[in-house]
């Protein structure tokens, strides 16, 4: 039986059965218990998993804010001593406040032992190159800490289409690729030469968004270059049977990482997903990196020893 770990699937401190943003997003998700989530890995056959929660709760009320991620970060690392052998986790932060991001990150690498930072694409309209989120950064840096990135919602979009009303059928990966070109631009990536990225979605848009980049940039003369030896991507999602060749254009299986975004993508799903990675052509010598070691790689505090 091959290791294998998910990066990329969540938990919930939630007490309803349906996420509370389902009419927002246009996309319900149904909250799983511990338990169920642990049924879930043993029939896909994943041996372990990094939690993580993104959330943009509160993001008027920076006190609450801080609280909820208190809350929730307490909750991962409860989850993790219950069952060290599963699970490690990913601390969220209470942005875009950024102090005390930097404070609640600290504690949970710290003290909490967390093995990674999952950052959303957008607070309220922060996306993250902003300049603000330089000590959040430097902090991170200084851990060598993974940034999980998960989409949000970007400030506005059009209401009417299609992609409008189910919001991750193309707003989440358009804002993700937003916010990763903001960072390559910004500069924060290379800046924070020890900071590692797993962009979500098999890169999102971003294999055909970043040669548009490259085209703007060398036509106004301040051709950017994308530090592609920070940036790793998931193949949670809709990887098959495009987006995969598509990514391996711009990358290779050594940036590549396993992840299944549950609970939000049912089990039938999932086993033909995971069949699809296993019997690849283009990841048959490089299974074991895929599945175990470019993780294992990415994550501190040696969450799974």
């Amino acid at each position: 039986m091959k290791r294998i770990i998910d990066m990329h699937t969540h938990f919930s401190i939630e007490t309803g059965r349906v996420s509370e943003d389902a009419d927002r997003i246009g996309f319900v998700v149904e909250n799983r218990t511990l338990d169920e989530h642990i049924a879930a890995m043993d029939r896909l056959g994943i041996t372990h998993a990094v939690l993580s929660c993104p959330t943009l709760k509160y993001l008027d009320d920076p006190t609450a804010c801080a609280a909820y991620c208190r809350q929730v970060n307490d909750a991962g690392a409860a989850i993790v001593r219950s069952h060290p052998d599963r699970f490690g986790f990913a601390a969220i932060l209470p942005l875009p406040d950024v102090s005390a991001a930097v404070v609640e990150a600290g504690r949970a690498l710290k003290e909490l032992g967390a093995c990674a930072v999952g950052l959303c694409s957008n607070y309220d309209g922060m996306y993250l190159g902003d300049g603000q989120l330089a000590p959040l950064y430097d902090l991170l840096d200084s851990f060598g800490c993974t940034v999980l990135l998960h989409p949000a919602a970007p400030p506005v979009w059009p209401a009417g289409p299609i992609t409008g009303k189910i919001l991750p059928m193309f707003e989440f990966i358009t804002d993700t690729t937003r916010t990763v070109l903001d960072l390559i631009d910004s500069g924060m990536l290379r800046d924070h030469p020890h900071i590692r990225i797993v962009v979500p979605h098999t890169g999102s848009c971003l294999p055909v968004a970043l040669d548009r980049y490259y085209g703007i940039t060398a036509a106004q003369g301040r051709l950017q270059k994308a530090p592609l030896e920070q940036i790793f991507y998931d193949l949670a999602c809709d990887a098959y049977p495009h987006a995969v060749p598509i990514l391996l254009t711009m990358t290779d299986p050594s940036h590549i990482v396993y992840g299944t975004d549950f609970p939000a993508i049912p089990l039938p799903v999932l086993k033909r997903h995971i069949q699809n990675t296993l019997s690849h052509p283009a990841f048959s010598d490089c299974l074991d990196d895929l599945l175990w070691n470019n993780a294992k790689g990415l994550l501190i505090n040696d969450p799974f020893v």
